[in-house]
């Protein structure tokens, strides 16, 4: 069934019973892009970072982080924790970071897939959450690995409600969120709407804390004036 055939109201109203909410972020800004709202609306929320390793070649220096600044890797990966942090105090969350090295540094970064979804399984056990908000994986190969690693874990472990949330910038491009929901939909998973009513006046505060990776955007995404999208992730 498209997730555009799904009733609404099966998705509706949810958020007042989830006090404890993980979000799962594939890099050190993908999580206050994205859901910046949420964790507004839910002080006390918890970010956990998939990839924010240090290379052992911390001196390479990468065409991204070039353009957003940086003379290294190091030197790149140490702000952008510091951007992080100042991002979660921000939007009054707490932040968890699994040590995996982003693709840009990595020379098979799909080799890690099973590590992470274990890595990821152990967290979410440990932090006992009552909803978990994953990348929907769009375009991005580290969102994509994010977002089916995710998946993996929800198909084990059904006790929280499992949310997707648009990955910003990239669902901006034509078709690119319905090509995904075909893929889930392949895979026995329908994503229905999540009403969310959020307040998104703070969240422009939390973006900027990651200065570093707007200038590597040229500026800020341009949809991040639009509402923050949300899909209860269910069996089809």
């Amino acid at each position: 069934m498209p997730a555009s055939h799904f009733p609404a109201a099966a998705a509706r109203e949810i958020l007042p019973s989830m006090p404890r909410i993980v979000v799962v972020s594939p890099h050190l800004d993908d999580a206050v892009l994205s859901c910046g709202a949420l964790l507004g609306a839910r002080p006390g929320s918890t970010v956990v970072t998939v990839y924010t390793g240090m290379p052992d070649a911390a001196h390479v220096l990468t065409d991204w982080d070039r353009r957003c600044g940086f003379g290294s890797a190091a030197e790149a990966m140490r702000e952008r924790r510091r951007e992080d942090a100042r991002a979660m105090a921000l939007v009054r969350g707490r932040g968890l970071a699994l040590g995996f090295l982003d693709s840009q540094y990595a020379a098979c970064a799909d080799a890690c897939l099973p590590a992470l979804t274990e890595a990821l399984m152990r967290t979410l056990a440990e932090l006992r959450p009552d909803a978990v908000a994953i990348p929907l994986g769009l375009l991005h190969a580290d969102h994509v690995r994010v977002s089916d690693a995710g998946l993996m874990v929800r198909d084990a472990w059904r006790g929280p409600a499992w949310l997707a949330y648009e990955d910003v910038p990239y669902r901006c491009l034509p078709g690119i969120v319905q090509a995904r929901f075909a893929r889930l939909h392949g895979r026995g998973v329908i994503a229905a709407p999540a009403d969310f009513a959020l307040d998104t006046r703070a969240k422009p505060r939390a973006v900027a804390a990651y200065a570093s990776q707007l200038k590597g955007l040229q500026r800020a995404p341009a949809d991040l004036g639009r509402e923050e999208r949300y899909w209860h992730l269910v069996d089809g």
